[in-house]
Parts: structure tokens; C-alpha cells; sequence
């Protein structure tokens, strides 16, 4: 098992509560959204909650 210091720790943490708050709006915007730009919107806001969790990923990785 890897040691993961207190400020790597906080950072990763950081990133999940915005990944949190992205996925939020993402339910929102589903549960909302019913017009022509529909699609568009679900897809920017799937890209939107998919990068903290990326950044998050390439983080970890180099533990």
C-alpha cells in the first residue's frame, strides 16, 4: 500500500467534490432539459463531470 501525504490527500479530495458538484448539475440537466438543444447540453455537462474525475485519475496514478 502507497502513502498518500496530507496535501496529496487534499487535492485528490478537492477534486472529487468538484467532480461532485459537476455531476449535480449533470442530474440536473437531465432531469430538466427538453428542447432542441437538449442533447448538447446532457454532452457538455457529461464532459464537464468527466474531467476533475480524469484529473483526479492521472493523480493518483503516480501514487
Amino acid at each position: 500500500m502507497t502513502y498518500i501525504s496530507e496535501v496529496e490527500r487534499h487535492q485528490l479530495l478537492d477534486l472529487m467534490v468538484i467532480a461532485q458538484q459537476r455531476l449535480d448539475t449533470l442530474k440536473e440537466i437531465v432531469s430538466t432539459t427538453n428542447d432542441s438543444c437538449s442533447g448538447t447540453d446532457i454532452r457538455l455537462a457529461i464532459g464537464d463531470a468527466i474531467t476533475p474525475l480524469n484529473i483526479a485519475y492521472e493523480a493518483a496514478e503516480s501514487l
